[in-house]
């Protein structure tokens, strides 16, 4: 996968429910949940229980934050 697959299949689920699973180290893994807002070069933004959330497509490429979509 690259990242511009990444991006790609990010923004084709713009206004969609993504969880966000991403992982701090040291065994502290965060989750979220909200609608994918705004699309970026480097990054995405989430609206998750009314604050913005951004992550990087890099991290999900190393999966260090993982991406999956409620249709």
């Amino acid at each position: 996968m690259t990242i511009e697959k990444i991006r790609k299949d990010i923004h084709n689920n713009m206004g969609n429910v993504a969880v966000i699973t991403h992982n701090e180290g040291r065994n502290k893994v965060l989750e979220y949940e909200g609608k994918v807002i705004e699309v970026y070069r480097n990054i995405f933004v989430i609206m998750d229980k009314g604050s913005k959330r951004s992550f990087s497509y890099y991290d999900v490429l190393t999966d260090t934050t993982k991406v999956s979509f409620k249709l």
